[in-house]
């Protein structure tokens, strides 16, 4: 089976998975665990960790407890990521805080934890060398969306600033995922960090692609809602080029927005075009994900899967 083919496959079986994992509690907590679990997305992290595991020689089931932990850490940061933002959708639903309560979504996202850990303790290979590579990620994810929300009233940011951030949020979280896979089959430990480190690489461009998307797509492409980080001034790879050449005009387009959402961003995507800006975003995206590539070129693996995974990162900006 070629691996475009096995996708959907390993797919479901994460999905099933994640459906069983909190059957019995109180129904106003299992009943929005559920909600979150089941509703959608494409599992790219699950998958990755499969694929790293399945790189270095090791097998879906032995590795793939810690890969559903690591997308119920995922979900469980969107969770509480959705009440600091007040987004109203997520993966093309209602939020959590949006169809109950903030309470009832803060109270979620920590059971949610709470299950990632407890399916982590379950992986019946290195398994404390990988609750010490998932502690040390949650922390980095903390961090990271700490940064993200003291750039929101900062006048200025520079892009190394924000890489570091990024690389905290969402780079550490899939370098993570890689990494899980790969230290499950008790690899040496040079190769596991290189490919945590392609991880790394992938999910800096992951979250370039989604300040370039947040702009350039639609809530229903993206299955959350967009307008709130425009709003609330998010920095993004793209914003902050824009603000460093006019702050005026942005800031200008910015105070539109909130009033009139489409010709706001409407002005902001001209001037980015304009200005060289959305060019070089794309380029940006495509070069980080030639530097994670390279990071597997002389390991002794078979990198079929990854290389491919990448290929998925790449496409979907297409």
């Amino acid at each position: 089976m070629n691996i475009a083919d096995l996708i959907p496959e390993y797919r479901s079986e994460i999905n099933n998975g994640l459906a069983d994992i909190y059957p019995r509690g109180p129904i106003s907590l299992t009943k929005p665990v559920a909600y979150v679990l089941n509703g959608g997305g494409k599992r790219l992290r699950p998958l990755l960790t499969i694929f790293s595991a399945e790189a270095c020689g090791g097998t879906k089931s032995s590795v793939f407890s810690a890969a559903l932990a690591v997308e119920v850490l995922h979900n469980f940061t969107l969770v509480h990521d959705d009440i600091m933002d007040q987004d109203s959708i997520r993966h093309g639903q209602e939020t959590v805080h949006n169809k109950w309560d903030d309470g009832v979504a803060i109270l979620t996202g920590d059971a949610m934890l709470s299950l990632a850990l407890r399916l982590l303790n379950e992986t019946p290979v290195e398994s404390h060398l990988q609750m010490k590579i998932f502690i040390d990620g949650l922390l980095a994810v903390c961090e990271g969306q700490a940064l993200d929300k003291e750039f929101e009233n900062q006048s200025s940011v520079s892009l190394d600033d924000y890489i570091k951030m990024i690389d905290l949020k969402t780079g550490y979280l899939i370098g993570l995922a890689a990494e899980l896979g790969a230290v499950s089959t008790g690899m040496d430990s040079g190769i596991c960090e290189k490919v945590r480190d392609y991880g790394r690489l992938i999910g800096r461009a992951f979250q370039i692609q989604d300040d370039y998307l947040e702009i350039f797509s639609n809530s229903l492409n993206m299955g959350k809602s967009l307008e709130s980080d425009i709003v609330l001034g998010k920095k993004t790879f793209l914003m902050i080029q824009a603000l460093e050449k006019d702050t005026d005009i942005i800031n200008s387009a910015l105070e539109l927005a909130r009033n009139n959402f489409e010709k706001g961003i409407g002005n902001i995507r001209l001037y980015l075009e304009n200005e060289g800006i959305k060019k070089r975003a794309q380029e940006e995206i495509n070069n980080i994900l030639k530097l994670a590539d390279n990071k597997l070129n002389d390991l002794p693996i078979d990198k079929e899967k990854l290389l491919y995974f990448s290929k998925i990162i790449k496409k979907r900006g297409n």
